[in-house]
């Protein structure tokens, strides 16, 4: 048996496991004795001054999917329970990163003393590059808590329940509602606009009010269980007629209908992600989870939660893709360059062969740029990922086939008038995306892949030709200067894997023009 097969048996076996644990004969209260037991373990590790990688809000994601996914029993789970289940949610971080890129072939693998010796197959400066730039991105004038706030933590009984008054809870929307705004703002095309339609009549400022609230809650548990030492009260739980109750106060503009619309689409239900659902159902409540609840991913937990209906996400995806002019302002800035965009491209029977979405011409230089742009909503995990690089990879085909007929003659680019004719221009072709670079390579010869944030990263090009020489050869991350690849070791089931893992070097990087 090949070692990739091999491997992937071995984290079959390893799944296989987690639902033969007796933990999941306890009844339905299990998800809360779940996420406590999580949460606090989370909360000890801050207090502790534990700098971790383990990514807790993936692992609290992975103990609601599996309560949803494996049957219910009767009776409390234990704590020690509890604490194996979250030992192997942990764990399985490790599963789901192995098992993905052994399939997409983003891993090689040998055998080695009876374990698996794993690395990287393609350039993993690319996922630097985004890991840097993601950083780069994060506001840093966020409002700290309010005095209001920090009175009333500070006043607060350590074994009360109660929760917050009128006052301190606006106050925490109103810090929430902030910092919303400042990391919609950060975003490199732009943050989806307020009049965004998400269906039904609802629009992501409406959305938005909701999500400020259910935020300033979880931000105020937080704040109150790190202040007070107080490690398992990260966790809420509200009845669901008195969130509503909340809601209407806090959100007045908000109609009753959407308030209720926004609820039902944050609320987790099996086939749903925890990343962008992250209201855990427990009886006629809901758990809300700080870890799984972050300012940062509003726009996608919107746009995602709104998705979910199969019905609803061609309007959404149509209503992405006319956000592709950010790339045609930004190219506009170069000198010397025209720029249009949805170029038609028709055969000599007059049929349509499609578009080009944005091109980019130096009539001086006879140097060109053509995009096929396409706009996914921004991925919050591994799997979203991986269906981003899928988004690239079809592009990359799409624009291929029309090249092909252009290169040929069988097809004309209707370029606009006053242009170079097309065969007089030396092309550069690529795929774009809003944030996500591709570490898989394209299956187009010639054909790159690049993101908004990281050619705005560059800065404006001084010329068309420039730019197309950083598409084709593009400034990344070194390793040993920015970055490096440590071997990591842990158990899967009987057998170890060693994994190359990247580390981040302390420091600053982004692109620059050669």
């Amino acid at each position: 048996m090949k070692p990739e097969l091999d491997l992937l048996d071995v984290i079959s076996d390893a799944r296989a496991r987690v639902g033969a644990h007796p933990a999941w004969q306890s009844g339905p209260e299990r998800i809360y004795d779940l996420l406590r037991t999580a949460t606090k373990l989370r909360a000890m590790e801050i207090a502790s001054g534990v700098e971790s990688d383990l990514p807790w809000e993936s692992v609290l994601a992975q103990l609601v999917a599996w309560h949803h996914d494996f049957p219910l029993g009767t009776g409390p789970c234990s704590e020690s329970a509890a604490g194996e289940i979250t030992a192997l949610a942990a764990a399985a971080q490790h599963w789901d990163r192995l098992e993905t890129g052994v399939r997409t072939g983003a891993y090689q693998v040998r055998l080695t003393g009876g374990g698996f010796r794993v690395r990287h197959s393609w350039n993993p400066a690319v996922e630097v590059a985004d890991a840097f730039l993601e950083a780069a991105s994060v506001p840093t004038q966020l409002p700290r808590l309010s005095e209001t706030e920090r009175r009333w933590i500070s006043t607060r009984s350590a074994s009360s329940r109660k929760g917050p008054p009128g006052d301190v809870l606006e106050a925490a929307v109103n810090r929430a509602t902030v910092t919303i705004e400042a990391y919609r703002k950060a975003v490199p095309e732009g943050q989806v606009p307020d009049t965004f339609p998400l269906g039904e009549g609802m629009t992501a400022g409406d959305m938005a009010r909701v999500l400020a609230v259910i935020m300033g809650l979880a931000s105020l548990c937080e704040e109150t269980a790190h202040r007070l030492s107080r490690l398992e009260s990260t966790l809420a739980h509200m009845p669901i007629p008195r969130l509503m109750a909340l809601l209407a106060d806090m959100c007045p503009t908000v109609s009753e209908a959407h308030r209720a619309l926004a609820v039902e689409r944050l609320t987790y239900r099996t086939g749903r992600s925890c990343r962008t659902s992250p209201l855990v159902p427990y009886g006629d409540s809901v758990i809300i989870c700080p870890p799984l609840i972050t300012p940062r991913a509003v726009d996608p937990i919107m746009l995602r939660s709104a998705a979910h209906d199969s019905r609803g996400f061609g309007s959404i995806g149509r209503e992405l893709g006319n956000r592709a002019t950010a790339w045609t302002e930004w190219l506009r800035a170069t000198p010397g360059a025209l720029v249009a965009e949805r170029v038609p491209a028709t055969r000599a029977d007059g049929r349509s062969a499609g578009d080009l979405d944005v091109v980019a011409v130096d009539p001086a230089r006879r140097v060109g740029l053509c995009f096929e742009i396409k706009w996914p909503i921004e991925a919050l995990s591994l799997p979203e990922a991986m269906k981003v690089e899928n988004w690239a990879t079809s592009a990359a085909r799409q624009l291929e086939r029309l090249r092909e007929e252009l290169r040929a003659g069988t097809a004309t680019a209707l370029l606009p008038s006053g242009w170079p004719p097309f065969e007089s221009i030396d092309w550069t072709w690529c795929v774009g995306t809003p944030q996500q670079l591709c570490l898989r390579p394209l299956p187009a010869q010639a054909m790159r892949v690049t993101s908004l944030r990281y050619v705005q990263a560059l800065g404006t090009p001084p010329d068309l030709a420039t730019l197309s020489d950083a598409l084709v050869r593009p400034d990344l991350p070194t390793e040993g200067v920015h970055f490096k690849v440590a071997k990591r070791s842990f158990p899967v089931g009987s057998r170890q894997v060693h994994l190359d893992a990247l580390g981040l070097i302390p420091g600053h990087w982004r692109p620059r023009f050669r």
